[in-house]
């Protein structure tokens, strides 16, 4: 088979090279997935482990309303954990299953549950649906369904997070359920940002709900930056982003993912993925996790400063001149072009734009702007090297994400992070 082919047929190129993993077919189409089932399924987001697994998350619909599960294969040798995952479900009155899609290969399983059956996410989401009323002021009866009624799933990924919109009497919740505990200083650190002028959401739940995982606000504005063309909000979200970046770069109580000690394994492991899903882009790949090893740190305006950490157009609430920022997990002391350079580079693979010199499009100009109108100082070059960082970091999500064309995807991220580095 030909680089060519492999490109314009990722996914089944993928399935006859990891031999380990037979169950990849049913897990990478949407038909076989579903005759797998028995019913008619989408595959929304995949979590991949080169020889040894793959977790798919599914949406289907139910009732008339969207319902979601997953589904799981591994190498042969953990076969038995999954079977054994199978009789504890089932003594606890849960819903996994394990599936046998071939008969000729008995060795080949593929195990499925719903979002509640989610081996990582089930105690924090069974301490939710007990505590969750109490904690976060929920106007429902203790022990209801969290995930049926008028419960909407904004966002599930398999074995990290699940969020759901809750209607609450009229007054809508956003409740976020992770499989680790927040940061034991969570809390506080938010109450710190709130005070200094930042604008973000109320947080609701106390210490025992970070403590399973637990982290909710009110439903607020009209939509994000990424879906709204809004270029007075991307000014405010600027001015907002110097006063993050002016407060001391105190320890959130969360690990960024660019603190400079996982820098080279974050590099690392994204070229190492490149090459097992694509290996005719490993040597792109590889040019450019050495380009980016010194660039990051080389490129920057001065001193370490508070950073968002995965700062993006959709991080980015707007109601009318209002915004909110949203998601200060990975915060941490880094380069203020880390958080410009992220933002740009999620502009512009959200959306087709013109490839300039400079990172991102209108609306990074926009949020510029209002950064050095509130005073926030950066350098060009640094903000392109670090958007070079986030393109390569996250030329794996079209894959995840189940891009149809994820593959070219990947090679666009690459190359316009290649152009970034030169420019």
């Amino acid at each position: 088979m030909t680089a060519e082919s492999r490109i314009k047929h990722p996914d089944r190129s993928l399935a006859i090279r990891d031999a380990a993993l037979p169950g990849l077919p049913y897990l990478l189409d949407n038909q076989r997935l579903s005759e797998l089932l028995g019913e008619s399924v989408h595959i929304t987001r995949v979590r991949y482990s080169p020889r040894t697994s793959l977790q798919v998350a599914y949406r289907r619909t139910r009732n008339g309303s969207f319902d979601y599960g997953w589904a799981l294969t591994r190498a042969a040798k953990a076969n038995g954990k999954l079977l054994r995952r199978e009789e504890t479900s089932r003594a606890r009155g849960g819903d996994v299953r394990i599936l046998h899609p071939d008969p000729r290969l008995p060795d080949t399983l593929v195990a499925v549950g719903g979002v509640e059956d989610d081996w990582a996410l089930r105690e924090n989401l069974a301490w939710l649906r007990e505590h969750g009323p109490e904690r976060l002021g929920l106007r429902r009866a203790p022990g209801s369904s969290l995930l049926g009624g008028s419960t909407t799933t904004l966002r599930y990924k398999p074995g990290r997070c699940l969020v759901l919109l809750l209607q609450n009497a009229g007054a809508p919740l956003v409740v976020k359920a992770a499989a680790k505990p927040l940061g034991t200083r969570h809390r506080h650190f938010h109450e710190t940002l709130h005070l200094n002028g930042v604008p973000v959401l109320p947080q609701l739940g106390d210490a025992e709900c970070a403590e399973h995982g637990i982290s909710a606000c009110a439903a607020w504005g009209g939509g994000d930056l990424a879906g709204l063309n809004e270029s007075e909000g991307a000014r405010r979200a600027g001015e907002a982003l110097a006063r993050v970046h002016g407060l001391p770069p105190v320890d959130s109580g969360a690990g960024g993912p660019c603190r400079p000690s996982g820098l080279a394994d974050r590099l690392a492991e994204t070229r190492s993925l490149v090459a097992s899903l694509v290996p005719a882009l490993e040597e792109p790949a590889r040019r450019l996790e050495a380009a980016l090893r010194t660039l990051p740190a080389a490129r920057r305006s001065g001193e370490h400063v508070l950073i968002h950490g995965d700062f993006s157009p959709e991080q980015v609430l707007v109601n009318g001149a209002e915004v909110r920022i949203l998601d200060f997990g990975q915060a941490h002391a880094g380069a203020p072009e880390a958080d410009l350079g992220s933002f740009a580079a999620a502009e512009e693979a959200g959306q087709p734009l013109a490839a300039g010199r400079s990172a991102g499009g209108p609306t990074t100009a926009s949020l510029a702007e209002g950064y050095a109108g509130a005073g926030g100082r950066f350098s060009q070059g640094g903000v392109n090297a670090w958007a070079a960082f986030r393109l390569f970091t996250g030329c794996l999500e079209p894959f995840n994400d189940r891009a149809p064309d994820w593959a070219a995807d990947m090679a666009w991220h690459l190359r316009r992070a290649q152009d970034l580095i030169v420019s």
